[in-house]
């Protein structure tokens, strides 16, 4: 029988939920996985701040596949500017696609790639939690990361023209 013994005075707890703010991240991976109330896949998009107070900490976004909710893929591909007309989004089948674990996204190759988490706060089973509401690009106006590093400035709205300002492609 195997055993352990762990001193859990010397253990933090949990994390508390971060001030909703705009938060420079790095995209560490994009697994596929399973849904549980749909028919449709999602892709689940780990983050890590990159800079600032909050540096090094984890962050989840959710992009589903369903057609009606592709509009957020899309506006995602776009901040991160690998938004083509027409894509071929592939990942390993030979990896089991479940609720819980699924193959990485290989194409368009994301991991690495820096961005804006757009972060607000939420409630969980009466626990604070954050969620990652959009990605935004890294360069643009009013997003600088520089004045975010302590977390503590609110998202700023972005105005429909500003959503919709430059160039866009649709996703087919």
């Amino acid at each position: 029988m195997g055993s352990v013994n762990i001193n859990f005075a010397e253990v933090e707890g949990s994390f508390d939920a971060m001030p909703a703010a705009l938060y420079p991240v790095v995209i560490e991976k994009v697994e596929v996985r399973e849904s549980k109330s749909s028919d449709n896949n999602y892709f689940n998009w780990e983050l890590t701040v990159s800079e600032g107070e909050h540096e090094g900490r984890k962050l989840w976004m959710i992009t589903s596949l369903s057609p009606r909710a592709l509009f957020r893929l899309k506006d995602t591909f776009e901040a991160l500017g690998v938004l083509d007309d027409e894509m071929d989004l592939e990942w390993d089948d030979d990896v089991q696609i479940t609720p819980s674990a699924g193959p990485l996204l290989l194409q368009p190759d994301v991991t690495g790639l820096p961005s804006i988490a757009v972060v607000t706060i939420d409630m969980y089973e009466g626990k604070e939690r954050n969620r990652v509401d959009e990605l935004r690009p890294i360069d643009e106006p009013g997003a600088d990361p520089a004045a975010e590093k302590g977390g503590s400035a609110k998202p700023a709205p972005r105005s429909g023209a500003a959503r919709n300002s430059g160039s866009r492609r649709a996703l087919r």
